[in-house]
C-alpha cells in the first residue's frame, strides 16, 4: 500500500532531483536542504490538521492495527528533537539548519575538515533515494511535533508566514535553497495552508484508500 508519507516526501524531492547522462540522480546540497524543510513544514501542517483525530490520519501511513503506536513514536521523536533544537525562532531552526548541522557534524566524525566541509556544503550531491527517504523522517518528525505542539505552530507560523516578508529574509530564503519563487511572498494564514493540504490529502485517499474518504472529506 502507498504511504502518504512517501507520497508527500517523493512530490516535494522528485521534481528538485538532476538527472545526467552517467550519474545518478541526485540533488544538490543546497536544493536538498530546502526540500528537507518543506517536508518538515508540510509534516507540521498536516500533524496540526489532525491533531484531534491522528489515530485516523494514522491509517494513511501505519501498518494496519499499529497506528495509536506509531503516533506515540512521532510525538515522543518530535519531542526529542525539539530538545535538540532548543527555543526555535522559526521552522528552520527545526528543519533546514538542524539537519544541515547533522549532516555536517557525520562529516566531521568521518574525518573531513572544515575546508572540505565547506567544499561540499557548495558541491555535494545527495543521492536521490537517500534524499526521498530523509524527506520521509522530515514528514514524520514535523507531524508529530505539529500534533504534539499545536500552540507552538501557531506561534511560528504567524511569526515566519502570517506577516509580510521583508526582502532581506527573502534573499536569505532563497540562498538557504528554499524555492520561494521570483517575487517576496505573500502572508499565507495557516488555515489556507491547511486547505491546500487536506485537498491533497483528500485526493490521495480517493485514489488509494476510498472507504475512507468520508472520514476524510469531513476535515474541509
Amino acid at each position: 500500500m502507498r504511504s502518504l508519507i512517501d507520497e508527500v516526501a517523493r512530490s516535494i524531492v522528485a521534481p528538485a532531483a538532476k538527472k545526467r547522462l552517467f550519474i545518478p540522480p541526485h540533488l544538490p546540497f543546497v536544493s536538498y536542504l530546502g526540500c528537507y524543510e518543506v517536508a518538515f513544514e508540510t509534516g507540521v501542517v498536516l500533524g496540526y490538521s489532525f491533531r484531534d483525530r491522528l489515530a485516523t490520519f494514522a491509517e494513511l501511513f501505519s501498518q494496519p492495527g499499529r497506528e495509536q503506536e506509531l503516533v506515540t513514536f512521532l510525538q515522543e521523536l518530535a519531542a526529542q528533537h525539539l530538545t535538540e533544537v532548543g527555543e526555535p525562532k522559526g521552522f528552520i531552526d527545526l528543519a533546514l539548519r538542524h539537519e544541515e548541522s547533522r549532516i555536517k557534524a557525520k562529516w566531521r566524525e568521518s574525518g573531513i575538515n572544515e575546508a572540505q566541509i565547506d567544499y561540499l556544503t557548495k558541491h555535494h550531491r545527495m543521492p536521490l533515494e537517500q534524499a526521498l527517504k530523509n524527506a520521509g523522517v522530515a514528514v514524520s518528525t514535523g507531524i508529530g511535533l505539529g500534533s504534539a505542539f499545536p500552540e507552538m505552530t501557531e506561534r511560528l507560523w504567524k511569526v515566519v508566514y502570517e506577516s509580510p516578508m521583508n526582502r532581506d529574509e527573502w534573499q536569505r530564503w532563497r540562498k538557504a535553497g528554499l524555492d520561494v519563487g521570483d517575487e517576496v511572498p505573500e502572508p499565507l494564514p495557516l488555515a489556507r495552508r491547511q486547505e491546500q493540504l487536506l485537498l491533497m490529502v483528500e485526493s490521495f485517499v480517493s485514489v488509494t484508500r476510498p472507504e475512507l474518504l468520508p472520514q476524510f472529506k469531513s476535515q474541509r
